[in-house]
């Protein structure tokens, strides 16, 4: 069974960004994650959802702006 929820550790392997920079997107409130007590919990299905957000973001959204731009 899929553990629903993962540390810190698992999270940065899991999305392959170093635990340094987790810490900066925590501290901007950019990852979903909850704190218990002293230790950071990140629910899986939420971080699948912020990466398919991030995904949809550079490939749909910012791509558009550039090739809605008519050269002259």
């Amino acid at each position: 069974m899929e553990e629903k929820f993962m540390t810190l550790e698992e999270v940065c392997r899991y999305v392959k960004l170093s635990k340094p920079m987790v810490y900066v997107l925590l501290s901007k409130h950019r990852i979903p994650a909850a704190k218990v007590g002293r230790i950071w919990r990140f629910n899986k299905d939420s971080i699948d959802k912020w990466m398919a957000e991030k995904e949809r973001y550079y490939t749909h959204e910012k791509g558009r702006r550039k090739t809605d731009v008519v050269s002259r």
